[in-house]
């Protein structure tokens, strides 16, 4: 099996591009004195397909459309449009923000004793892949109802759940190995899911950060081989990702005492 490439909770510090110092690039065209270079070529071209002259001349005859519709809409005057300025002030924010944490990050080694470590204390973690569903509820005096329910086969639960509001239930299946749950979902939930046994519904967890209650039934266990290689380089992406996290909020703390942040009201 392939392990996740990266883990759920560490997603939010996995970059959207990368962040490495590249030249201009060479003008490869021109529309009416607008310049195309090749690096904004590349820019769009997904990894793995780098090399690939078909995916690169796609790329180019759909960004060269591109531009032709973005000269024609600056012609209409459209940066007129109040939705238009605020969604480029959006996009603007978002990617210079990126590109600046990305720089800070720098280059992280993960010490191989430390990885040592981290394998040593989570190896018998990824022996196991479990299937379970997760239930989650916003109304916690429904408990023993959504409780009952479970205890029904996975088809009639899923027949039950899809005649509810989805804005007050939802049911998320998951088959995953056990290990990348302790790093996906944190200690506490993976205790909680661990500890369950074949068919068996765990207490109400609380998730604050979400407003949600959860509900866990565990539908099988299994064992399952995974190389030791493919355990380590997952080890070494969640450990790297974590520092990156750290690295982003104690930058984070520091601007907050750095500018002032105030919300408007009433409006």
């Amino acid at each position: 099996m392939e392990l996740r490439k990266t883990s759920l909770v560490m997603l939010l510090g996995v970059t959207l591009f990368s962040s490495c110092k590249k030249e201009k690039g060479d003008v490869i065209a021109r529309i009416d004195g607008t310049e195309i270079t090749s690096q904004e070529i590349e820019l769009q071209i997904p990894e793995g397909f780098k090399g690939d002259p078909n995916v690169r001349n796609e790329v180019f005859k759909q960004y060269l459309e591109e531009v032709l519709l973005y000269k024609a809409a600056l012609d209409e005057g459209i940066l007129k449009n109040e939705d238009l300025q605020a969604h480029l002030k959006v996009t603007e924010v978002k990617v210079v923000s990126q590109y600046f944490i990305n720089e800070k990050f720098g280059n992280i080694e993960i010490p191989e004793q430390l990885l040592n470590e981290e394998f040593a204390n989570s190896k018998p973690y990824f022996e196991k892949k479990i299937d379970l569903v997760i239930l989650y509820y916003i109304d916690s005096t429904k408990t023993p109802y959504y409780r009952t329910l479970l205890m029904q086969p996975y088809a009639a639960i899923v027949s039950e759940i899809n005649k509810l509001d989805p804005r007050e239930v939802q049911l998320a299946p998951l088959s995953e190995n056990l290990g990348v749950v302790y790093y996906s979902y944190g200690k506490e939930l993976f205790d909680v899911i661990s500890n369950l046994k074949i068919g068996e519904i765990s207490n109400p967890v609380s998730l604050p950060s979400s407003g949600y209650y959860a509900l866990i039934k565990v539908l099988n266990i299994s064992k399952e081989e995974v190389g030791e290689e493919e355990v380590v380089d997952f080890l070494r992406r969640v450990l790297i990702a974590t520092r990156q996290n750290n690295i982003r909020d104690s930058i984070i703390s520091s601007l907050q005492a750095k500018y002032k942040v105030s919300e408007v009201t009433g409006k």
